[in-house]
């Protein structure tokens, strides 16, 4: 939807401050402390000037040293930065642009921002209203950002500025998503009026209880549940919502499934933590055994892309209604999480499941991601020697390809958003953007990046970024010289081997190139070593691990089926 101003300004003020001075403050109400982006030469250099400059008041949220910036090296990593950025500090993310080929760059970011439920604002620039004869670098851009963003608003005078804050808060209103702000010489440059800068932030408030009637409902269907199963989702990462899941399951000690998005919301070393529901036949023994299947917080876009196979009841528990189901509920308690958790959990009992069979359908999930032989150094291997190397609070950023599948398996979170993957959009050169963004909310945090060779390709300019930031990152190179996740679709249907096979790539070399420490590894042994060396390091270290991909087709199979 479009933006509209909730008022309109009758005339500018000369001594009042610039429409850019009261976008920056507008950001700085709701915690913005960086702008991640790719600059042009019109409107952007106007934000990134005023927010170097600025400074706060009194009790607003500026710290003082200004806003800063972040220059990428694309537009669309500059998009999963800021978005990363913003769901490991609560705060809404920025990432600025230039108009045309800047905006069309930015789209598979903004498209993560839709999909993984982040809130981002995209800043670009647009044509002034007096240059409707320009057709250089010009497309409806708006149109084109229409299906991904939750509103957009064009900032070509005073009377606009009324709608930024209404804007901003669309983003981080449930569920969360991009928003996108045009911005012209003249809505940023000529005074604005002085109560603009004063414009309200809607402070983030819970969503209501579920209504009693449903509670009442719902315990009706956990007081007969005797083999429940959860599958808990990225909603449940709230705060509120993993206290109050982690205290159902511990009352009711039931098998527990998390998405990827929802990892860490149960530890990976509690007992009734299974796994990841992936639809896969790691899962089945216990979801064909089930009779409640218990969504807590799972959002559509986390599930697979395969029919729901299971017959057992769903009750669903959602924070807001979704645009698409996966399935069918028999019920759903919508709103407020942790309190539709505490409502049903006076009504439950343990009951059918025995610890023994928890143990075996976990250990069964873990064999299942150690599959497969490797004459060289397997990716299993990569992964239990990064774990060996890596302190257990560090946060791993995963990419997609078929190193996400032991990655995802095999490493632990404690905490929610301790691994961040791409599920919903699931796309490839995500894990070193997320990194830097993540490192950079944090920057005395360990951060390590799981990456094949494939996704870095795509993106191996931000190790640049990575080095001038000063980040504290280590990336791991899953170096195959193949998409090998695609390699073995085309192998199921017995295809020739085309279009996947990639010339061999020395990424040590190239992280040199680009001010980055490099490592290479090509022995077993050498492994852990040159993790423990990268890990001590305070700047960026590229770990390029050359590794034999031949476990991949069966680990695939084991787990997705």
């Amino acid at each position: 939807m479009t933006v509209e101003p909730a008022a309109a300004a009758s005339s500018a003020d000369a001594h009042g401050p610039t429409g850019v001075e009261v976008l920056i403050a507008q950001l700085a109400a709701r915690g913005v402390r960086r702008i991640f982006g790719v600059p042009g030469g019109e409107c952007s250099l106007d934000v990134i000037d005023a927010a170097r400059r600025w400074r706060g008041t009194g009790g607003d949220a500026g710290n003082g040293n200004g806003i800063e910036f972040v220059l990428a090296r694309s537009e669309s990593a500059a998009a999963i930065m800021a978005a990363v950025h913003a769901e490991l500090t609560g705060s809404l993310g920025v990432v600025l642009t230039t108009r045309g080929p800047g905006l069309a760059n930015a789209v598979n970011g903004i498209a993560y921002a839709a999909l993984d439920r982040a809130p981002l604002l995209l800043i670009a620039d647009g044509w002034e209203d007096d240059e409707a004869f320009v057709s250089y670098q010009r497309f409806d851009q708006m149109k084109v950002l229409e299906p991904l963003v939750k509103g957009s608003l064009r900032l070509n005078g005073a009377a606009p500025l009324h709608a930024l804050g209404p804007l901003f808060d669309l983003a981080l209103a449930a569920p969360m998503g991009p928003v996108y702000l045009e911005v012209t010489a003249t809505g940023m440059r000529a005074p604005a009026r002085s109560h603009s800068m004063l414009w309200p932030t809607r402070s983030a408030t819970a969503s209501p209880p579920p209504p009693m009637e449903d509670i009442l409902e719902a315990r009706d269907l956990v007081a007969r549940a005797e083999r429940p199963v959860i599958i808990a989702g990225l909603q449940a990462r709230e705060q509120r919502a993993t206290g109050a899941l982690r205290k159902l399951v511990t009352r009711w000690k039931c098998p527990v499934f998390t998405t990827y998005k929802g990892k860490g919301v149960i530890a990976d070393d509690d007992p009734h933590l299974i796994g990841h529901y992936l639809g896969g036949p790691g899962e089945t023994p216990l979801m064909s055994g089930a009779d409640l299947i218990i969504l807590v917080g799972a959002d559509p876009i986390e599930f697979p892309p395969k029919r729901w196979p299971w017959h057992a009841p769903v009750l669903e528990l959602a924070a807001h209604p979704f645009e698409r189901q996966y399935v069918m509920p028999r019920q759903s308690l919508t709103g407020d999480l942790a309190d539709a958790l505490a409502g049903i959990e006076s009504a439950a009992r343990a009951g059918g499941w025995k610890p023994e069979q928890l143990i075996e359908a976990k250990s069964d999930i873990r064999g299942r991601a150690l599959s497969g032989f490797a004459i060289g150094i397997s990716p299993q291997r990569v992964i239990e020697a990064v774990r060996i190397a890596l302190a257990p609070d560090a946060v791993i950023t995963v990419d997609a390809g078929a190193h996400m599948l032991p990655a995802m398996a095999l490493t632990e979170a404690r905490r929610p958003r301790q691994v961040l993957i791409s599920k919903g959009l699931a796309t490839m050169a995500f894990a070193l953007p997320a990194a830097i963004g993540a490192a950079l909310a944090d920057p005395g945090q360990r951060v390590v990046a799981l990456i094949g060779d494939g996704g870095l390709m795509m993106c191996a300019g931000e190790l640049a970024t990575a080095a001038q930031a000063g980040c504290r990152l280590t990336v791991v190179v899953f170096n195959d010289s193949r998409l090998t996740l695609i390699e073995v679709k085309q192998h199921r249907r017995q295809l020739p081997l085309v279009g996947v096979i990639c010339s061999p790539t020395d990424f040590s070399q190239v992280a040199e190139g680009f001010g980055c420490k490099g490592l290479r590894v090509e022995r077993a042994r050498d492994l852990v070593p040159a993790l423990v060396q990268a890990m001590a390091g305070e700047g960026p270290v590229v770990v390029d691990v050359v590794v034999d991909p031949t476990p991949y087709r069966e680990q695939i199979a084991a787990l997705r089926g």
